[in-house]
Parts: C-alpha cells; sequence; structure tokens
C-alpha cells in the first residue's frame, strides 16, 4: 500500500509541534543522563589531553619526535572511555525513539513529563538498529569485495574493460545498499512499538513501493529545521565570539594567557551551542517518528476502528 506523501508529512509536524511539551518530557531525562556520562568522560579525559599536548609541546620545543608509547597511550585511553559511551547513546536514543513512538501511536494518550524505560519495546529496538547495521557493514563489505573480484577478473582481459566493469558495478551496489537501507529502517521503530517485535521482516515487507516517498518525507521533515539551524546557529554563536574575541588583548603576554582567553570563550558558546544541538536533535527524532507513525497508520490501518492494536 502507498504511503500518502502530503498527510504524512502535515502529520509529523502536526505531531512534533502540537505535543511539544510532551515530546521534551520523553526526552529532558534520557538526555539528561547522557550529558552526564559525557560531561564525565570530558572531564575525565581532560587532565590526560592537558598531559599528552604538554608533552608533545616540550618533544617538539627540543626538536624530538612526540614518544610513540605516549601516542598510543593516548589513544587507548580515549578509545577506551569512548566505548563505554557508544552503548550509552544506543539505549538513550532506542529509549527516546520508542516515548515518541508510544505516543505518536496513541499509546500515551495523556501529557509525559518524564519517560525512562528499560522494557522489552527498548532492548527490541536495539537489537533491530544492531542487527541493521551488522547487516548493513555486511553488505558494504560483500559489495566491494564482489565488485573487486570482478574487476580482478576482468583485468586480465582489458584494462579499461575492469574500470569500467568496476565503475558500473559500483554505482549499481551503492544504489541497492541505498534502496535497500531506506527500506528497513523507515518503518523499523513503528514496527517495533506496535507489534513487539524486531520485525526487519516486516519493516522491508511495508516499504514495498514507497521508496521515493519515503525518501520524499525524510527529506522534507529534516531539512527545513536543518537549514533554520544552519542560519539560527552561527548567528548566535558569531554574537558571542566577536564580543569575547574584541575582549581579548591585542598582543597577549604569553600563550598560556591566549588559551585561557579562548577557553574563556569556549566556555561561554558551549552551552548555547549544546543547547541549540539538542533541541533541534529533539524536534528531529519527533518529525521522523511522527512521519514513520503516520505512515505506518496509513499502510496497516493500525488504530482504526476494527483494526487490531497491540498493546505494549
Amino acid at each position: 500500500m502507498k504511503i500518502p506523501f502530503e498527510n504524512t508529512i502535515s502529520s509529523a509536524y502536526r505531531f512534533a509541534f502540537s505535543n511539544i511539551l510532551s515530546i521534551i518530557g520523553i526526552a529532558w531525562f534520557p538526555y539528561l543522563i547522557l550529558s552526564a556520562a559525557v560531561g564525565a568522560l570530558l572531564y575525565r579525559m581532560w587532565p590526560v589531553f592537558i598531559a599528552f599536548m604538554n608533552a608533545a609541546d616540550a618533544a617538539k620545543a627540543a626538536g624530538k619526535r612526540p614518544d610513540p608509547a605516549e601516542i598510543q597511550a593516548f589513544m587507548v585511553s580515549f578509545f577506551g572511555s569512548y566505548a563505554l559511551v557508544v552503548p550509552l547513546v544506543l539505549l538513550m536514543t532506542a529509549m527516546v525513539v520508542v516515548g515518541m513512538m508510544r505516543k505518536a501511536l496513541g499509546l500515551h494518550p495523556r501529557p509525559v513529563f518524564i519517560f525512562f524505560s528499560l522494557g522489552g519495546q527498548v532492548w527490541r529496538l536495539i537489537g533491530a538498529y544492531c542487527l541493521l547495521f551488522i547487516m548493513a557493514y555486511g553488505g558494504a563489505i560483500l559489495a566491494v569485495l564482489l565488485v573487486a573480484i570482478a574487476a580482478a577478473l576482468l583485468n586480465g582481459v582489458s584494462q579499461q574493460a575492469s574500470i569500467i566493469t568496476a565503475v558500473v558495478l559500483g554505482i549499481v551496489a551503492a544504489l541497492a545498499y541505498i534502496y535497500s537501507f531506506v527500506r528497513l529502517y523507515f518503518f523499523l521503530p513503528a514496527v517495533v512499538v506496535a507489534e513487539n517485535r524486531i520485525g526487519l521482516g516486516r519493516s522491508w515487507q511495508l516499504g514495498g513501493g514507497n521508496f521515493w516517498r519515503i525518501v520524499g518525507t525524510v527529506l522534507l521533515v529534516t531539512l527545513p529545521l536543518a537549514l533554520v539551524t544552519s542560519v539560527v546557529l552561527p548567528s548566535i554563536l558569531q554574537i558571542f565570539v566577536v564580543t569575547d574575541l574584541g575582549s581579548l588583548p591585542s598582543h597577549p603576554e604569553s600563550a598560556q594567557k591566549t588559551l585561557e582567553d579562548m577557553l574563556r570563550m569556549v566556555g561561554k558558546v558551549l552551552p548555547i551551542f549544546v543547547a541549540l544541538q539538542l533541541i533541534q536533535s529533539i524536534l528531529t527524532t519527533a518529525l521522523n517518528v511522527g512521519a514513520a507513525a503516520a505512515a505506518y497508520r496509513s499502510v496497516t490501518g493500525y488504530g482504526e476502528s476494527g483494526a487490531p492494536e497491540v498493546a505494549a
């Protein structure tokens, strides 16, 4: 069944802005936990980063190359800390998406002021995301191998034919990759929440014949907000940055003084930057969830009289 294009887009914006208080209520606590974790990571890594930079500067001043052991130790520490945050990012993102999807499908009819869930739907969505990205990376690796093998086999016959074949197969593989990912991804949160299953096959089924409608819907609910943010954010930041740069001394006494002034400037700008990016992220998620929920209702009849509804 075809997705009603205009109705899906209007429903996405209607959901996002008519339920803005509930959307903020769903998102603020998981994102607060995530922000605290990221802040703790930065707090932990800042002394390590400063020590590494000081050691690199000292080696440069002495005309030596940085110690490879120190570089390795820093990278291990950084990526080790980063690896601890990634699962939390996935968990909190899935939690927010599930909360918003439950609201969009009518499973949270009342206003929501705080949301935190470690229920089955959150873990199913995490599992669906993990399977999807495993398939995506596996498919990409397989496509590259097949193209490389075909090009290598033809290289002995004709180098020109090998190049042309590699280009054509690469384009075909890239288009097939994009097509498959779009069909699998768009309906996935709605299937997980409404049907209580991981549902990659179901998502693929619902996306049949709707590729271009899905692409158009995602672009029209994502790009306008991104364009507004790209205009507003630099303008706001420029006001603070120019003000702070104007207060910097023309002839700083030392590099340390300049560094302190720059850190002070960043300290003023960073909260505003993070807040605006957070608002954009919440609204973008709500718009995409609203679009997926409206499309799911249209192609399945979910919520209509006589249509089965799966309670969480």
